[in-house]
């Protein structure tokens, strides 16, 4: 509470440590630490310079051409706002920033710095362009199909907007010199932007492939726990040791062990009947070659094209009221050639389903990707046994969490078959 910008103090008694942390704010090799004896004292010092700022070249930064670690401060002006959430937890804004050499940046702001952007987008009224500085920002690396970015710091950055500051006035003058077109409005809810209030989606390639890596199964079988994308198609409905569903809390959706309603949850809902959730295995073909994969519920509801609690009630309808007992409302998820991004959990011994997709362009867009099209038609996945099943059970069901929704297309099914049947498959003989 002592400090304040831009005045000047002297100071006493620090520990002195190498400046090493995961974010550093200067390239000074050592940094001071403030201490319980440290004593601090205001003093006019006149011959202090003001802080100036470290723009980060845009070309630099696309290029890889930074410290790892090291905030830097940055200026352009705002070309598009490719996405935006403002609702719920994670509250972000991405745009894109250009700078006076006309190489664009992507940016990533999160909650205070998101909703003041924001803020400032829907009460500009000008015409001219906006430009923003930000500092100590981060640079995040290039992953996947994601380009290197700016996002802020935690709470370090300052952001500024059009105000009448040295560097905003010059940059701007610059643009003018250079004659650079930039764009001068952006409402929230005006044309051309890409608000929608509650969950927000990136385009739909963007948000499928996110920084996941396109791997053929044999490869992923050898890989430790990481985000893939690949494609398969759904032949069978493994029958395991687990249901096809299983009971949840209404409001936090954690598993439930009781089937009987009602019931207080830990999260304190008071829960007046049992949620049913989709969790079930299935076997993904691509060639002659298969493996097992996880689906939850968001991906089964949208290929199924029913809930699973409405499921269950035609199944007690026709007669069957044990749960365990497989529907027939199953049998849809079967025939489908999917792209698939899945989350490989070796310590499960299977791959979790995060995103699927049924769109042709989707699948042929993995297809690309991956580094021969005949190669990926190789699949092999060790299918799990029984002697893993007691860690099986303890597996989270976490991975509920909310999901893109894809279409599904019904096709038709083949053989339903139990886990020993498929188990007895030569693809899977190795186990």
């Amino acid at each position: 509470m002592d400090l304040k910008e831009n005045c000047t103090y002297v100071m006493h008694n620090f520990k002195v440590i190498k400046n090493n942390g995961q974010y550093r704010v200067c390239d000074h090799q050592f940094k001071l630490v403030f201490i319980g004896v440290t004593v601090v004292r205001e003093c006019v010092l006149g011959d202090i310079p003001f802080r100036k700022y470290r723009f980060a070249g845009f070309a630099d930064v696309v290029a890889g051409q930074f410290e790892r670690g090291l905030f830097v401060d940055v200026i352009g002006v705002v070309e598009e706002v490719v996405f935006r959430q403002v609702s719920g937890k994670g509250r972000r804004v991405v745009f894109k920033l250009k700078d006076l050499s006309q190489q664009f940046l992507s940016c990533t702001w999160w909650n205070d710095y998101c909703l003041q952007f924001l803020k400032f987008l829907d009460d500009y009224e000008g015409d001219g362009p906006i430009i923003v500085l930000l500092s100590h920002c981060t640079i995040k690396e290039a992953q996947g199909s994601y380009p290197a970015s700016i996002n802020n710091s935690f709470k370090a950055s300052k952001l500024i907007i059009n105000q009448p500051v040295m560097e905003i006035q010059e940059f701007n003058e610059r643009l003018a010199e250079l004659g650079i077109e930039a764009r001068s409005g952006f409402k929230s809810h005006g044309e051309g932007s890409t608000q929608l209030l509650g969950s927000i989606q990136l385009s739909s390639k963007e948000s499928f492939f996110g920084k996941a890596e396109a791997k053929t199964i044999v490869d992923i079988n050898t890989i430790s726990e990481k985000l893939f994308v690949t494609v398969g198609t759904i032949t069978r409905i493994v029958l395991d040791n687990h249901s096809w569903c299983y009971t949840t809390c209404i409001q936090c959706h954690k598993k439930r062990d009781a089937e009987m309603a009602p019931f207080r949850c830990a999260c304190s809902k008071y829960n007046k009947e049992v949620v049913l959730r989709y969790r079930l295995e299935v076997m993904i073909n691509q060639g002659n070659e298969s493996t097992k994969f996880l689906l939850w519920d968001r991906e089964c509801s949208e290929l199924i094209g029913q809930s699973a609690d409405a499921v269950n009630k035609l199944k007690i309808e026709d007669g069957d009221v044990d749960l365990n007992a497989s529907p027939q409302a199953l049998d849809k998820l079967l025939g489908h050639e999917l792209a698939f991004k899945i989350k490989v959990q070796p310590k499960f011994r299977n791959s979790a389903v995060l995103k699927c997709s049924a769109d042709s362009s989707m699948i042929n867009a993995v297809m690309d990707m991956l580094a021969d099209a005949e190669t990926s038609s190789k699949m092999d996945i060790p299918v799990s046994d029984f002697n893993h099943s007691a860690q099986h059970e303890s597996q989270s069901l976490s991975v509920t969490a909310d999901h893109d929704s894809m279409l599904g297309l019904a096709l038709t099914p083949t053989k339903r078959q139990t886990f020993q049947d498929c188990d007895d498959e030569a693809g899977t003989s190795q186990i």
